[in-house]
């Protein structure tokens, strides 16, 4: 039973355990004093901002989200899980400080995007405070009581929404690069762009394709078809002619891509002089599989 209680306050959220390291010192009073008066007047402003003031429970989210997010911006100094140097970095820097800057992680998190796609409702101002409401809400509640494992879910998630973002960076490239000029769209399906992009790589010379119709499909066929190209060398004149920061992303694409029953149906439709309505509309449902929205292929 010792060992699982020291195991729970060892993993408690990185404010409690500072609060903790304070009242084991032998004078206190100061520093707790002055760390109440901040925690009430965090408290005060998170619920007034985020929950509601005038009910038991809001002030108790509040104090949750509090709690969470000096939390997140204790891990985020580089502490070493010390609680006694978060501790010193609370009494030196001040909690709001510490709030300040965790808020700010989850405000730049909540700007970075959950899916690998764009729309109009992205932008709307009220789309934006809606993320960052969420945002804090999910990643800075914490209980003063239970394990806290709020920073590596944080981190992970920012992890995962950085390549979202390059993700989307790179289809934005595709898309300014695009062999017929620019594409101005505003909605975009950054999976289905790099999907297109690599297809229609393949009959070689590095072209960029960002974006593909029904013309461009039976172009593609005929390419492959008169010029039998070498699908491992197309690709590589297609990644020299992209920025080295996308490059290993791209990679990774075409390794799934690679085994993927769109390259048997290319090479088996281009075999043919005239391949039926039938194969072009099941190779045009694999081409929505891979591009989605980004295509535009009409076979009735």
């Amino acid at each position: 039973m010792a060992a699982q209680l020291i195991s729970l306050a060892d993993q408690l959220p990185y404010l409690v355990r500072a609060i903790h390291a304070l009242g084991q010192r032998s004078d206190y009073h100061d520093e707790a004093e002055e760390l109440a008066q901040d925690l009430s007047s965090i408290t005060a402003m998170v619920a007034a901002k985020f929950t509601n003031n005038r009910t038991a429970e809001g002030i108790l989210e509040a104090l949750r989200l509090t709690v969470g997010c000096i939390s997140l911006g204790l891990a985020h100094a580089h502490l070493h899980d010390d609680a006694e140097a978060a501790l010193d970095h609370l009494i030196e820097h001040g909690a709001e400080r510490v709030f300040q800057r965790g808020f700010r992680l989850i405000k730049e998190l909540s700007e970075m995007p959950e899916v690998a796609m764009l729309n109009a409702i992205d932008r709307a101002p009220q789309e934006h405070e809606r993320r960052l409401r969420t945002t804090f809400t999910r990643y800075c509640e914490a209980d003063a009581n239970d394990y806290w494992t709020g920073y590596q879910t944080f981190r992970r998630e920012w992890d995962n929404r950085s390549k979202i973002q390059a993700t989307l960076e790179c289809a934005k490239w595709l898309r300014k690069h695009h062999h017929n000029g620019a594409i101005r769209d505003l909605d975009m399906d950054a999976d289905g762009v790099i999907a297109i992009a690599l297809i229609f790589a393949i009959p070689g010379g590095g072209k960029i394709v960002a974006k593909a119709g029904q013309k461009d499909l039976e172009a593609l066929l005929a390419a492959l078809r008169n010029n039998k190209p070498d699908i491992e060398q197309s690709w590589n004149d297609f990644l020299n002619k992209i920025p080295p920061d996308y490059q290993p992303m791209l990679r990774e694409r075409i390794e799934h891509l690679r085994t993927s029953p769109i390259i048997t149906m290319l090479q088996t439709l281009s075999a043919k002089a005239k391949p039926t309505k039938a194969g072009l509309a099941k190779l045009f449902q694999e081409l929505q599989n891979h591009g989605g929205n980004e295509i535009d292929v009409d076979y009735a």
